[in-house]
This record gives structure tokens, sequence and C-alpha cells, in this order.
């Protein structure tokens, strides 16, 4: 009986993990629906396109496909251009396309011919085509807008299995992606398409409105993979898919999105034009590759850096600052994407793959006095990540061994003159760094701190680094980032356990063990961690999370969400790429990284979150949203500890304490209680060393009941 009581005890009951209790309803969105809004993809003509992998169910093949049909509705916005509109096609395969062999021309290229569709000369509105194929009747037919245009009879094919990708917007039919076939293909599509259907054997294969919205693009679907803008369509991670979808942004790998209805409303904001590469030489054109990576606020203004030439359309070379209002350069800028900013002696200190700052030679690390850029010392020979303030004095981490003829690993402070090492430094990667409870500490890949064991997080005693529990496993290994909130440490990065918990890529610290957050950020199944988290910030008295992940602690966010002291919520739809860094500017949450939008607001690579204030885990500053039972502190203990917790709803409430046989020991609470937070003291004077467990039950007058239990250690 007694070892029944004792496995009652220790079993944790929680609430609902997907409930999105306390977070804002009005934009608030478990799955983004679909359609969003009825909408349509615009293809520029000078490199937009969709692609996916090689799809058989598309090739046709002549001995199994009884009938195909093929419908979209499409028009054209420049007459006698020619252009590959959709097909797939590289030496055999099909295609729709305009103006290919006879001039004014919507055919169908297939059987190694063209067959007319209908001819649309200088017309340039919107029309619904159809064409039809039947092989016991072997005939071809083509509608446009119900009518009958064509018929091809007597007409078969042998084989269309040309083993490469379908595509819509021209260079996707072949096999690689970059200027040399920017170059090598001409024939880009320059018009708006606003649906594809296609049906073999009476299955559907493909169904795109292209009315996916809000920043879940079936083209980024974490369910399958995220996609990478230099190989566009290309599998990164998961399972291919049919990646077709709208990305809001006029860019050289996306069409841009527009919306035959009005989007919802949104707490999202643009920064005006965001920040671009546009590529021009020798008559080639277009929008390259382009991200944000890092953000810092110097003197009022937000400082953004990245991988781009233009900043609200302004030419910026890889920094750019925002007031407010508008965009502008810092001098000439740098040649490379900062990784790390920071306002440091009213100067701001950049650091990253950069070694050019302005005109002046540097050495991975630089800063802007105003005026111009000059060197930090010797700089590094690799790359610094990140850059700290503490106790007055310039914390630097990253990839890098030296600085000059100085052997310094990983972590370095700067004196004013010269880098100094900072004891051994780490044995890998430093990522993060942060101030808690009036201690440095540091995270990243490494498995050694000033030659200690120490598993990717460590602190400084101001002579020697000292590792912080037994650190991260599983996955990469990583932590990337460090937020303190409600007075803990939260540790966000690629992983799967912390110490011995089964933590999934999020932990927190209470200054004495660490414990996981439920189950963690996952759902994202690049890496065997399940995804990563990127970057975290207090925001509106919040913890907010970015990285790459579908859920976190079971709610459904779209790799961006906010902890409110009680429930994890997702933030409106979140991003549809790759966030980065976060930042709080004018008491609202900036994001940056690669991406096209977020929750549907066109958006490049950066964007203003504006949260409802004083929406927090607190209503009315004093009543909790959630039941929870927290951590004793300090635990082990010896002999007294604090017990805290909250209830969300008034109404009997016990806390006791039990040894391991499940006997009670004590009772701390046993009456009718207000919602609210409370802390209670524990005396083990009169107990002996051992484990415990302490259990809370909370009846409310809803008729609502909650039961937690947690263990402590008494040591003597």
């Amino acid at each position: 009986m007694k070892t029944f009581i004792f496995l009652f005890l220790i079993t944790i009951i929680t609430v609902d993990a997907g409930a999105q209790v306390g977070c804002d309803p009005s934009l608030n969105s478990n799955i983004p629906p679909s359609p969003y809004v009825d909408g349509y993809l615009t293809f520029d003509g000078k490199g937009d396109f969709l692609r996916s992998d090689d799809l058989n169910q598309l090739e046709f093949p002549a001995g199994n496909t009884d009938s195909f049909s093929i419908h979209t509705n499409m028009k054209i916005a420049v007459p006698y251009k020619a252009m590959y509109i959709f097909g797939k096609y590289r030496s055999a395969g099909w295609m729709v396309g305009y103006n290919t062999n006879e001039s004014g021309y919507i055919s169908i290229y297939i059987n190694n011919s063209w067959k007319r569709i209908y001819q649309l000369g200088a017309d340039t509105s919107w029309h619904e085509y159809e064409i039809k194929y039947n092989k016991a009747s072997q005939s071809l037919k083509t509608y446009v807008d119900g009518i009958l245009t064509n018929t091809y009879n007597n007409f078969s094919y042998s084989t269309m299995e040309d083993n490469c990708a379908f595509s819509v917007g021209n260079v996707g039919f072949f096999a690689q992606y970059g200027p040399q076939t920017v170059n090598l293909s001409s024939l880009w599509f320059n018009g708006s398409i606003a649906e594809i259907k296609i049906h073999v054997n009476t299955n559907c294969i493909l169904n795109y409105g292209f009315n996916e919205g809000g920043g879940q693009v079936a083209r980024d679907s974490l369910t399958y993979f995220y996609s990478d803008r230099s190989y566009p369509g290309s599998s990164t991670c998961g399972i291919s898919h049919m990646m077709l979808g709208y990305m809001p942004s006029v860019d050289t790998c996306d069409p841009e999105w527009s919306a035959f209805d009005n989007p919802l409303p949104s707490r999202f904001t643009p920064l005006g034009t965001g920040t671009q590469y546009w590529y021009s030489n020798a008559g080639m054109e277009f929008y390259a590759e382009h991200f944000s990576t890092a953000m810092t606020i110097h003197n009022g203004d937000l400082i953004n850096g990245g991988y781009f030439n233009l900043a609200g359309g302004n030419a910026a070379s890889c920094i750019a600052k925002w007031n407010g209002s508008t965009w502008s350069p810092l001098g000439s800028g740098l040649n490379h994407e900062p990784l790390g900013l920071l306002s440091f002696n009213g100067e701001l200190y950049a650091a990253g793959y950069f070694d050019t700052a302005g005109s002046v030679p540097v050495n991975h690390i630089a800063k802007w006095n105003g005026s111009q850029w000059l060197s930090v010392g010797e700089g590094f020979n690799n790359v610094v990540n990140t850059l700290f303030e503490f106790n007055g004095e310039l914390i630097a981490g990253g990839w890098f061994t030296s600085s000059g003829n100085d052997i310094i690993s990983a972590v370095a402070r700067w004196d004013g003159t010269k880098w100094t090492a900072m004891s051994t430094g780490m044995n890998g990667t430093v990522y993060a760094f942060c101030n808690y409870r009036g201690e440095l500490y540091a995270a990243g890949n490494f498995n050694f701190a000033s030659g200690i064991p120490a598993g990717g997080i460590a602190k400084w005693d101001g002579y020697k680094w000292n590792p912080v529990g037994t650190g991260v496993a599983g996955g990469e290994k990583t932590i990337y980032s460090l937020a303190v909130y409600n007075d803990e440490l939260y540790a966000g990065g690629s992983y799967i356990k912390m110490g011995d918990d089964f933590c999934y890529n999020i932990a927190k610290y209470n200054g004495i063990s660490w414990r996981p957050i439920g189950a963690g950020a996952d759902g994202a199944f690049c890496n065997t961690s399940r995804g990563y988290i990127s970057s975290m910030k207090v925001c509106n008295d919040e913890l907010y999370i970015a990285g790459h992940f579908s859920k976190i602690n079971g709610v459904i966010a779209n790799k961006l969400a906010r902890f409110n002291g009680a429930n994890w919520c997702s933030v409106e739809y979140g991003v549809d790429l790759r966030p980065r860094a976060l930042e709080v500017f004018d008491n609202d949450l900036i994001i940056n990284g690669d991406f096209y939008s977020a929750s549907g607001v066109e958006s490049n690579n950066i964007v203003r979150y504006s949260p409802q204030r004083n929406l927090t885990g607190i209503e009315n500053n004093n009543t909790p949203l959630g039941f929870k039972l927290e951590q004793n502190y300090p635990n082990p203990f010896n002999p007294k500890t604090k017990i805290g917790f909250s209830i969300a709803n008034p109404g009997y409430v016990s806390l006791k304490i039990f040894d391991i046989t499940g006997k009670q020991v004590a009772v701390l609470a046993d009456k009718d209680m207000q919602a609210g937070y409370y802390n209670f003291d524990f005396d083990g004077q009169d107990l002996g060393s051992g484990v415990y467990i302490y259990r809370l039950e909370a009846s409310g007058r809803d008729g609502i009941k909650n039961t937690e239990s947690k263990k402590m250690i008494l040591i003597k």
C-alpha cells in the first residue's frame, strides 16, 4: 500500500499543454487558416519561380495513364514575350508556355511538340485554361473559360520521364540554380497565376490555389522541410514535398503574393521595405540571397546587421540603422555580415565574418565612432559570434583561437588597448553570454571550460570558468542563446538533454539545478533535437523565443513563441522562414532573420511586433492565469527551503510534505485560499537526510481540480 501511495505522489498531473491560457485570443491561432485569403502569385519576369523536387506522378507514364487534366487560372503581364509558365521539362516532359513557336499563343509542349491552347495575343486579362487528355478516345482537348478551343485526335505519346522538377516560372525546370542558369534561361514567366490543379487517372495530384497564408506556407511546411534560398525548393531536412505556396516578397527566388481580399489584422508591421541584396552586372539584374543576423540599440537607433546591400531601398553594406521611420547606412559599412552588435562606452561595436569595415582592414571586429569605422586592437584569427558588457568590460565570444600572437580560445575581454584571455577559455565555440545574479555565464558548443568538463555552459568566477551542471547532450549539443526571466536563467539551442533530463532545445536554471520546460521546443525534424532555438528576449514582461520549431511545450507556435509567466503562447502565425535575432525597440519586439513575411505581413528579413500592453501572466498584476507548483529553492537544502506556487481560481488548497515511503511529515497549507502567488517556508530541522515529496492540490470553486508533485532533497 505504501508503494502505491509513493507512486501516486510522484506522478505529476498537468493541465492541457495545448491550451493557450492568458494569450491573445483576438490574434491567436493554433493552425493557420486555409485559405487565409483568396490570392494569386505575380512573377516579374526577372527570376521569380517555385520548384518542387522530381515528382514521378507528373510524368504521365504512357503505360498506365488513362487520362489527365490540367486546370489553371492565369494572366500574362507582357504580351508577345516568350516565356515558360509552368510544367515539368528538361529533355522530355511537358510544359505550358506562351509565344514559344508561334506569336501570341498559349500552348502546351507535350510529346516533343507544341499544341495550341488559345491565341492570346495582346490580351492581358484573367482566363481559365483547361487541357484534357483521354486515352480511350486518343483525344487532347483544350478549353478557355469553359469553351472548347482545340481538339487533337489520334493523339498518343510515348514517354515524359525526364527526372526533373515541376516548376512555375521557368528556371525550376533545370537541375541547377544560380547566375549560370539566369544567364542560360531567358524565358521567365511575366504574369500572374491563381490556381494550378492537375488530375491523373481521376486522382488529384496537385491542387494549389496559392491561398495558404500567414507564414505557414506549403513551401516552408515544418512537416516537410524549410527551403534554402540558395537552392530554392531543395530539401534540407525531412521529406520532400510539392513546394508551392506564396511568399509575399519581391525576390529572385519567389514571386510576389497578392490578395483578392484584405488580410486578417495583425500586430506585425514592416520596418520600411526591410533589407535586400540587389545584384546587377552585365545585363543581369535580380535579388540575390539576403538575410539579417544581429541587432542592438545605439544612441536611440535600432542597428541591424546582415547580408544585404539595400536597407529601405538605400545603399547600405551589411549594416544600417533605423530611427523609427527611415533606414540609413553607417558609412560604407562592412564587407560581410556581423553576428554580434553592442553599444559600449558611447561607440558601436560590430563583430562577425567581415575583414573590412569602411575602408579599414580589420580582423572580425570593428567599432563605429559616429563618423568612421576603426579597428579594435589586433582583432581575432576567426569569426566572433557575440559581444557582451560585464562589469564595465567588453567581452567577445566566438570561433577564434588567437588575437595577434596571443593564444585566446573562444572568449576574450578588451582592456582598452588589447584583447586578453579569460583563463584558458573553451575548447569550442561560444555563442552567447548572460549576466545572471551578478555572474557572467557563457554558452555554446564546447566540452571544456578552463580545462574542466562543462557541456556547453559555464560561469566565470573572476579567475576561471566553472561548469553549470553537466551541461547539454544530444542533437548539436549547442546552446545558442541565454536570457533571464523571473529570476531564472533560460538556455535555448539545439540539444536533447540538459543533465539527465530530456529538454528538447530549452531548459531553465534556478541557481542550483536545471529543469526542462515541459516537452520543450520541437516539431521540426531537421535534426535529432527536432529543431532549435536561436534567440530569446524579454519584452513587455514576457519571454519571447525564436528559432525553428512548430511546438513549445505542446502549444502550436510557428518559429516564434512567448511565455507570460504561466503559459506558452503562439505569436499569431509566426514567420515563414528562419528568424534569427530579437531586440526591443520603442517597447516593441523586433525580429530579424531570413524570412519574407510574419503572419502574412510582407517584411524583408526584419519586422516589428507590438504586443498587447499589460497582457502578462498576472491579470491586474496579482492574479495568475494558471496553476503552477515551483521547484523548491534552494534544492538540495539544509534545513530550510521555500516552496512557491500559483493558483488561478479561489478554492480549497493543500500543500503537504511526504517522505520516500509515502508517509506525511508536514502540512504547510490546508484551507480555502484566493487566487494568487504564494510562498511557504519549510524547515526540515527535525527530519533526516533524504528525498522528500511535496504535493499541491487545488480544488477551485469552478469545479476544476489540479494536482502536482515535485521532489526535493534534504542534505545534512
